[in-house]
């Protein structure tokens, strides 16, 4: 009988131990189902987030807006979105930071109906945007303004919602047009819809798909935001290295199974855009202010370094962790 209770004693003090140093759980949003954004999923699947002692709560919140909005009341800890509405918030007096930017410009691609073959063909169209002021609103207006089109008077702008969701509603006629990214471009194009204009042909500096976080977050959770960048590092290197195993994240992200399609996600993402250090580019905030400065003064004269908090970054290089990765 002792040794049963013996026993059973250390079987609770072994469960009470788990749970307390069980992985910390922190809450992380992101605003889009697209290629640009599987790298959270590919650095979960690869068991990196649990390496560090990490359970992510990941959430779709479509659109950057209500993304800004949980991360201000502290709803959640940590968002991968793009990095306009971060720095409109800080702007407007939130401690919104970023801390990894993993697109440094916008990829999107413009992809029409077949009656629209240029984009002039646009002027009086439907055009379909995730939401008012998300990623995709803000790219597409800037190339309407450099097409010579107004995007006040010459687009009817309609909310749409994910990619998923804007695909269908070009595919459906409800929009004229879009912007998508890999995995959908391939997609678009089978089902014959016109790839129009890509927004990497225009060379924009920008904070495309970034991690952000708030300055409270990080004074209360340092070590747990120094793991999360860390993770992200190795889930980095595995996107890079693991071809694979990373299409097989991004298949399940987006739930498309088409090869094609998730070759070029992969190609796009992981080794065209990507780099192996994804610092926020001072040059990419430097953009996003200018186009802020049009309507808020508080944006002009705005030092970008204020917007970004790259030190968890270069603890990694400078300390030689990054480049021992890809020495392996």
């Amino acid at each position: 009988m002792q040794i049963i209770k013996v026993t059973l004693l250390l079987g609770v003090f072994l469960t009470v131990t788990i749970q307390s140093w069980g992985a910390d759980k922190i809450y992380v949003s992101h605003s889009a189902i697209s290629g640009s954004q599987a790298i959270l999923f590919v650095t979960r699947d690869a068991g990196f987030f649990k390496k560090y002692d990490i359970d992510p709560q990941i959430i779709l919140v479509a659109g950057a807006p209500p993304n800004i909005a949980a991360l201000v009341s502290g709803e959640i800890d940590l968002t991968v979105f793009a990095g306009p509405a971060a720095i409109s918030s800080n702007l407007e007096g939130a401690d919104t930071v970023v801390l990894m930017t993993y697109i440094n410009t916008m990829e999107h691609t413009f992809i029409t109906r077949p009656n629209v073959r240029k984009p002039a063909d646009l002027k009086g169209k439907k055009f379909g945007v995730a939401r008012p002021g998300a990623t995709d609103d803000y790219g597409a207006r800037v190339a309407f303004r450099k097409w010579g089109l107004d995007p006040e008077k010459d687009i009817t702008w309609l909310s749409v919602g994910t990619q998923p969701s804007r695909f269908a509603a070009v595919q459906t006629g409800l929009v004229d047009g879009t912007l998508l990214q890999p995995p959908f471009t391939v997609r678009a194009r089978q089902e014959g819809l016109i790839e129009l204009s890509s927004l990497g042909d225009l060379g924009i500096d920008y904070l495309g798909t970034s991690l952000a976080t708030t300055r409270q977050t990080i004074q209360r959770k340092e070590n747990m935001v120094r793991r999360f960048v860390r993770a992200m590092i190795d889930g980095v290197h595995f996107y890079k290295t693991q071809k694979e195993a990373s299409m097989q994240s991004i298949a399940k992200f987006t739930k498309l199974k088409d090869r094609a399609a998730l070759e070029e996600a992969y190609n796009t993402y992981a080794l065209k855009y990507m780099a192996r250090v994804p610092y926020p580019a001072a040059k990419g905030v430097e953009t996003i202010l200018e186009d802020l400065a049009k309507t808020n003064v508080k944006a002009r004269g705005a030092d970008p370094k204020r917007f970004i908090e790259p030190r968890f970054l270069k603890e990694l290089e400078d300390g030689g962790y990054i480049a021992e990765l890809y020495k392996k």
